[in-house]
Parts: structure tokens; C-alpha cells; sequence
């Protein structure tokens, strides 16, 4: 077969870009819908209302994302049975694991505490499984529909909408749970969990995917893999990076929402801020997303670390449950998101360009990686605040330190490693942070200049 033949074999239209990518923006929406509303923290306040404590928590992040190292069983498949395939079996089997939540209220008005935190532990982890072995195809389906020119724009196109859709979510569940819910408001959400989880299903079905090719597709094992994986010293270096960034990023999430609960905040305000994650998002992805299409990553990743550092850091100074509180509650969450969402952004819009279309499980290796150093900060960081619970001295009378005092301080020092290490991620095409700096502030100082400007008088 001719080399022009076999690339018309696997080349896609227009219209079957198009319509892929609006069709992974629908995926996106039903999965943050089932995330939202099934998971984060939704799960995270229906174990404390269970009783757990900081040690649980920690060890229930830990279990509900330890799953996704079953993806590198599915990296072969992939390959020779294709994307699509493998997303649609183990992402409707995710769907039916789903199904026992529902029935968490009725087991929480027969059954202790601890065995209901077993059971949702059990089920989340057998429903996060099921997803980890499809998502191997996720990354890779993505780089066959987006064209690399427009990979920037896109994923801020596709996490606007999924943010809009986890604002919405989030508001819509605060004021569902109120200030004290009770089961049967968990019920619904749960509920609106199973339905998304459907939804994230069905477009599949629409989506073109470039054909595996079976006469190239030869079973490799996993340990050939990694080994391959760890000899391309670009993605290694990327890898470690995101590990370390994750850890960071990871680390206080189900904690945050402990702390708050401790303090006197309502369900209901709790997740009402932490709606601030999609807020944020929504308002400075199309902002990142340029940036990254017409700057590169390398600003991305400066401007970020330096306000996770900081946004993480001032949470020293949450106090009690009070109106000054909850503001500076909210503005925390909307500034650490801002942040955030630039830093995945380029962690993306960097993998899908470096990764060679050929070699797509790459990809899988560096979203495990970023998974694993998920899952691993909550419970490090768990089984501090369970050991350091009955630490507590004061500095001149002044100023109380506690175990979560201490943690916040190590988690926001954490953000300066990934900060010295975006040295090793900059390419070819990325502008020096100062000159982008230049650049975006150039217009808005010209704007203020203009607007101070002396009026001269109008000559006669």
C-alpha cells in the first residue's frame, strides 16, 4: 500500500473534527456532572456527616484514586481494539457501580458509621476502577480530533464549559443540601451523579476516531512500556514536574472542607465556595488559552506557582465561621482556581504537544503519574493532621499555631519545587515570563494612561 493511500486510510474530515470535539465537550459536561454531584466533595461531606475524621479522609482520597493504576492494563486495547471502544464498556460498567450509592441513605439509617465509610469506600473505589480502565483511551481520542495549531484554544473552550457545568452543579447542590441536610438530599444528588455518569457515555457513540491499526497493534508488556516511557528524557522530566506540582495542589482539598466544617461553616456555604473552582475557571481559561496558543507554557507555569504559593498560604488566616470569614473563604477559592486552571492548562496543552501521535500511551503513563501523586497528598497529609491533632502552643500570646497552621505553611513552601523545575519544560517557541508580562500589561497601562490623559482645551 502506497504511503499516500495509507494516510487517506486514517485521514478525518472537517466535519468529523468539528463534531468530535463538540461531542468531547458533552463527555466532559456529563462527567463533571457525575463528579460533581458523586464525588469530590459531595463524598468528602457525606463522610464527615458519617463521622470521619481527618485520618479517614485521607485514606478515602487515597483509595478512591489508587484505582487508576488498573489504566495500564487497558494501554494494549487501545491499540488494537480502539479509544472508543474501551471509554464506552468501562465507562457504562462505572455507571453501574454508581447504582449502590443510592442506597447509601437507607444503609446509614440501619448500619454504624464505619461500616457505611467502609462500604462507600468499597463502592467509589470499584466505580473510579472501572473508569480508570476506560480514561486510557480519553487522552489519545483527544489527540486525534484536535488539530495541534488549536490545542490551547480548544482545551479552554473544553474546560470552560465542564467548569460552567461544575459551577452550576455546585450551586445547585449547596442549595439543595441547605445548612443541615439530611439523607435524603444526598439521595438526589447522588441521583443527578448516576444520570451524568449516562451521559458521559452516550456521545461516544458519535465521536470518529483515527482506526487502531491491527497489522501495526503487537501486545507489548507493561514493564516494556515503562521502560520505554523512562528512556524519553523530555516526558520524564515533564512527569516528575507534574508529580511535584500535584502533590502540592492535592495535598489540602478534602482538608479545606474539614477545616471549614470545624469552624462553623455551613454545608451550604461550603460548597457555595467551593463553586468559586468553577467560577474561577470560567473567567481565565479563554485568558490562558491564548496565552498558551500565542506565548507558550512557560509564562503559564511561572504566573501560576507564584499565586498557588500564595493563595494556599493565606488560608493561615481563615478564622470562625463570620461574614469577613466567608469572603476571604470565597476569594481563596476563586484565586487558587484562576491559578490552577492556567498550570493543568499548560500541563495539557504541553503533554498533547509533546507526546507523539504515534506513542499516545505516553500519555497515560503521565496521567497516572499525576493521578498517583494525587492520591498519595491527602493521605500523607491526613495522617499528619491525625498525629499532630493534639498539637497546639502559642507565640507570645498572640498568634495560635495548630497542626493545620503548620501543614498550610509546608503546602504552599511545596509550590517553589515545581517552580525551579519549569526550566526543563520550556520549548523552542516559549517567550521569557518578563516579555509576556510586558506584553498583557502593555494594553492595560495604555488603557489607564489614556483614560488620566490632560484634556487639552479645544482651539478656537
Amino acid at each position: 500500500m502506497s504511503v499516500l493511500k495509507i494516510i487517506n486510510k486514517y485521514k478525518m474530515s472537517r466535519h468529523d473534527r468539528r463534531r468530535s470535539m463538540f461531542l468531547a465537550i458533552v463527555v466532559s459536561i456529563g462527567s463533571i456532572i457525575a463528579a460533581t454531584c458523586g464525588a469530590g466533595n459531595i463524598l468528602s461531606l457525606a463522610a464527615i456527616k458519617l463521622g470521619a475524621g481527618e485520618m479517614f479522609l485521607g485514606f478515602f482520597n487515597f483509595v478512591s484514586i489508587a484505582p487508576f493504576v488498573l489504566a495500564l492494563l487497558t494501554m494494549s486495547k487501545i491499540e488494537t481494539s480502539g479509544k472508543i471502544r474501551v471509554l464506552v464498556v468501562w465507562w457504562s460498567l462505572s455507571a453501574i457501580c454508581m447504582i449502590p450509592f443510592l442506597f447509601l441513605p437507607l444503609a446509614a439509617e440501619w448500619w454504624p458509621g464505619w461500616i457505611c465509610l467502609t462500604l462507600l469506600a468499597i463502592s467509589n473505589a470499584l466505580r473510579n476502577g472501572a473508569t480508570a480502565l476506560g480514561s486510557t483511551g480519553w487522552f489519545p481520542l483527544l489527540q486525534d480530533i484536535v488539530p495541534r495549531r488549536y490545542t490551547g484554544r480548544f482545551f479552554a473552550r473544553l474546560r470552560t464549559n465542564w467548569q460552567t457545568a461544575n459551577l452550576i452543579c455546585l450551586i445547585a447542590a449547596a442549595f439543595i443540601l441547605g445548612s443541615h441536610p439530611g439523607w435524603g438530599r444526598f439521595e438526589i444528588l447522588f441521583a443527578l451523579a448516576l444520570a451524568g455518569q449516562i451521559v458521559t457515555v452516550l456521545p461516544l457513540l458519535g465521536i470518529v476516531e483515527k482506526k487502531p491499526r491491527k497489522d501495526e497493534a503487537a501486545e507489548v508488556s507493561i514493564y516494556k512500556r515503562i521502560v520505554e516511557f523512562l528512556e524519553q528524557k523530555v516526558l520524564r522530566n515533564y512527569t516528575i514536574y507534574v508529580i511535584f506540582y500535584m502533590l502540592a495542589a492535592g495535598a489540602m482539598e478534602p482538608f479545606n472542607i474539614k477545616l471549614l466544617s470545624d469552624l462553623g461553616y455551613s454545608y451550604g456555604f461550603i460548597l457555595a465556595a467551593t463553586a468559586m473552582v468553577g467560577f474561577g475557571a470560567v473567567i481565565s481559561l479563554r485568558f490562558w488559552g491564548t496565552m498558551a496558543d500565542n506565548f507558550g507554557n512557560r509564562a503559564i507555569f511561572s504566573i501560576s506557582h507564584v499565586g498557588m504559593l500564595l493563595s494556599t498560604a493565606a488560608w493561615l488566616f481563615v478564622g470562625k465561621s463570620s461574614t469577613a470569614g466567608m469572603t476571604l473563604v470565597t476569594l481563596l477559592y476563586l484565586c487558587w482556581s484562576v491559578f490552577n486552571s492556567g498550570n493543568t492548562l499548560a500541563q495539557t496543552n504541553y503533554m498533547l504537544r509533546a507526546v507523539p501521535s504515534h506513542k499516545q500511551n505516553y500519555m497515560n503513563f503521565i496521567v497516572l503519574a499525576q493521578r498517583m501523586a494525587t492520591a498519595v497528598a491527602p493521605l500523607a497529609a491526613g495522617l499528619f493532621l491525625n498525629f499532630s491533632g493534639g498539637l497546639h502552643f502559642n507565640i507570645r500570646n498572640a498568634v495560635h499555631i495548630d497542626g493545620y497552621d503548620i501543614l498550610f505553611a509546608v503546602n504552599a513552601i511545596a509550590f517553589v519545587i515545581p517552580h525551579l523545575m519549569r526550566s526543563h519544560l520550556r520549548a523552542e517557541t516559549d517567550l521569557p515570563t518578563s516579555h509576556v508580562l510586558t506584553l498583557v500589561a502593555r494594553p492595560i497601562l495604555d488603557t489607564i494612561v489614556y483614560a488620566f490623559r490632560p484634556i487639552k482645551p479645544r482651539q478656537k
